[in-house]
């Protein structure tokens, strides 16, 4: 990758905090944002937690005549979007708006609205359906209404790639800025956590409960029995680093290289991920280490133990020697999780220190990797190796240099 391409602004809406400077607070201290659900009914189900967001005021981001027409990722969207482009200084106005671009990475946003429009169709006939929900349904609802309320007429783009999404949306954007299609580009995720969504996950059989020693995420965690679903936006802004220094901006990081491949359905998925990572690495020049892997494993026995085999194969005679943890344990997981782990990232190069993966009290053996866990390590990091597993498929490696 020959073009220079900056990390400018953070924007984060998360369960352990919102704003840059919250959300660096929750990571440093190794915050749990997972608690007991409490705006729909669980008592049907196992699991009882998740990673909501709370305390979180829309009027602070939007104006009251538009909350009521946009849905919760939306808004979420919407205040993250703000926000970044407020932590890295950056005006979209008349002259510059078609050289901005937004690639958002969205899981299963629109369920919620879906659900009430279709349930009133059902309960009170197509007369009465309230037709403000309907254009809220669609995956790329967030997309659009953040273009929309900043201004941004530049590339704009939804992806939906699986637990790779947020991965796949940093890594288009990448690529468009290489390209010369856009100067700059809001990148990331955002989730909604919604009660059909926490149905389609029980019945799926993947979610953690309480077995007698909490529900709980714990990533490589021996007892670990299944992940907590999460919520949030994070957004990040990427500039062409021409751009970023005419502006007189100091980045966050640099990204340094990616790569996205597909699975091989063979016995050995791990093979793939260890794919990813090596094609990532030839971004590194120059002797540059690697100070800290920034984990997918999600406190599910598969990704996590694939996650360990495929760090062991890529980096077989030092594999122990690198920190590795995963935020997730703190935020839950959702398909756009990549986007708060990403922002995590940034942060890490800029103040310096590892969070911890928490809950973690179990080695397993069959994920013996160096594990920060519990609370955070300060020390310098001037390397980090970002790892997105989709496990049916797709696997993702971002590289992020100071």
């Amino acid at each position: 990758m020959n073009e220079g391409i900056v990390i400018t602004g953070i924007g984060v809406v998360s369960s352990i905090g919102i704003g840059r400077d919250q959300f660096c607070r929750g990571l440093r201290k190794g915050a749990d944002g997972i608690s007991k659900i409490n705006n729909f009914d669980t008592s049907p189900f196992r699991a009882k937690k998740g990673g909501r967001v709370t305390g979180f005021n829309a009027r602070e981001f939007i104006s009251v005549s538009k909350i009521r027409k946009l849905d919760r990722a939306s808004q979420l969207a919407i205040a993250a979007s703000r926000l970044a482009l407020e932590d890295g200084e950056l005006t979209i106005n008349h002259s510059n708006s078609s050289e901005i671009g937004i690639i958002l990475g969205s899981g299963f946003c629109g369920l919620a609205n879906s659900e009430a429009f279709h349930r009133g169709q059902v309960l009170r006939g197509f007369l009465e359906m309230n037709p403000m929900l309907f254009p809220n349904t669609v995956p790329n609802a967030a997309t659009g209404n953040v273009s929309i309320e900043l201004g941004i007429k530049g590339v704009n783009s939804t992806v939906v790639q699986s637990y790779c999404t947020a991965e796949t949306a940093v890594i288009m954007a990448c690529d468009l800025l290489v390209e010369g299609r856009a100067e700059a580009i809001l990148t990331g995720g955002v989730d909604e956590l919604s009660e059909i969504l926490f149905r389609a996950y029980t019945a799926l059989n993947l979610l953690s409960h309480d077995r007698g020693d909490g529900e709980m995420s714990r990533p490589y965690d021996l007892k670990r029995n299944g992940i907590v679903l999460g919520e949030g936006a994070a957004i990040i802004v990427l500039e062409r680093e021409g751009h970023a220094l005419s502006r007189g901006i100091r980045p966050y990081g640099r990204i340094l290289g990616y790569s996205i491949v597909g699975g091989s359905h063979d016995d050995s998925p791990w093979g793939d991920m260890e794919r990813a990572i090596k094609l990532a690495m030839e971004g590194i020049h120059g002797g540059r280490k690697i100070d800290y892997i920034s984990g997918a494993g999600n406190s599910s026995k598969r990704v996590d133990e694939m996650e360990a085999r495929a760090i062991k194969g890529a980096f077989p005679s030092d594999y122990q020697a690198i920190p590795i943890s995963s935020v997730k344990s703190m935020i839950g997981e959702s398909i756009a999780s990549g986007g708060m782990r990403m922002a995590a990232n940034a942060i890490i190069l800029q103040e310096g220190f590892i969070p911890p993966t928490i809950h973690y009290q179990t080695p397993d053996p069959r994920c013996d990797l160096n594990y920060v866990v519990n609370r955070s390590v300060e020390r310098e990091v001037n390397t980090i190796l970002h790892n997105g597993i989709s496990p049916d498929g797709t696997y993702a490696s971002i590289l992020l240099g100071r």
